[in-house]
């Protein structure tokens, strides 16, 4: 957790050190960013983390549709390696890896000019997340957003809205609510080919007032050339009131008698490092 907020604080003292400058107008046509990351680790440490992120965007001149998708996946060994006595000294054991952390992404949006700071907008996202215990989950959003800065070197926008929930858990079922979205996104140039992206989405239900969500991804990038980029970044996954999850329920001897229903952890938080592709 210190790395993630060392690494907002470093973000924040560049975006503070921003200046604004006059607008240009937006590129109109498509845009396509793809990010790649591969960690493994071999050897003494087993493990293999996975990261594939596709950002697409079609502008128009007062109207932008934007589809983003993207699969993470992390394994490590499942547990210590040990020693098996046999007849001539032991045999050492490597434990199979298992799956840390799985999450497969889509979200489309399409957002329309209402005027040159406020616009509409509508979301649909899908989620599937196993370790979290989330077999689907389905967003349905739309509202109202301000376009409060926007220069060539900072935007910064908010949206406010109205959602609608179906989400099957693995333990608890099929949920369905209504509920709302906050959203706020920020962009801005630190040095020439150097860029900081801040977005965090907050949904909510009507029905549980306790039942928040949130989504929180920041990224700083570093351009090599017109097509490739470096980028690190964190993301911050909040549910406050998170899936079940089935255990297993020993007694002091370590006899299985039952099963017993606990959360999973509020709190999933990815750190990546990728090469950027612009096409």
């Amino acid at each position: 957790m210190r790395i993630v907020v060392l690494f907002l604080v470093i973000s924040a003292m560049f975006v503070s050190s921003a200046l604004a400058q006059a607008p240009n107008e937006p590129k109109l046509g498509p845009a396509n960013n793809t990010e790649l990351s591969l960690i493994v680790a071999t050897g003494n440490a087993k493990a293999t983390t996975v990261g594939l992120r596709n950002v697409y965007l079609y502008r128009w001149s007062k109207a932008e549709f934007g589809w983003e998708g993207g699969w993470i996946r992390a394994a490590s060994r499942d547990g210590d390696r040990f020693a098996v006595e046999t007849g001539a000294g032991f045999e050492v054991v490597d434990p199979d890896t298992a799956i840390d952390s799985e999450r497969l992404f889509s979200k489309l949006r399409y957002q329309r000019q209402l005027s040159t700071r406020h616009d509409w907008f509508s979301n649909f996202d899908a989620v599937r997340d196993e370790p979290s215990n989330i077999s689907r989950q389905f967003v349905i959003a739309a509202g109202l957003g301000t376009t409060w800065h926007k220069t060539d070197r900072v935007t910064f926008r908010t949206a406010y809205g109205v959602s609608y929930t179906d989400e099957d858990l693995v333990v608890e079922g099929t949920n369905r609510f209504g509920g709302y979205r906050l959203f706020y996104g920020l962009k801005t140039l630190l040095a020439p080919g150097a860029t900081f992206d801040s977005e965090l989405t907050t949904d909510g239900s009507f029905n549980t007032g306790d039942d928040i969500r949130a989504d929180w991804l920041n990224g700083v990038g570093v351009a090599v050339n017109s097509r490739i980029a470096l980028k690190s970044s964190v993301r911050i996954l909040f549910r406050n009131l998170p899936a079940l999850q089935a255990l297993e329920l020993r007694s002091p001897l370590g006899i299985v008698v039952g099963t017993v229903d606990v959360p999973k952890d509020k709190v999933d938080t990815n750190l990546t490092t990728s090469l950027v592709i612009t096409f």
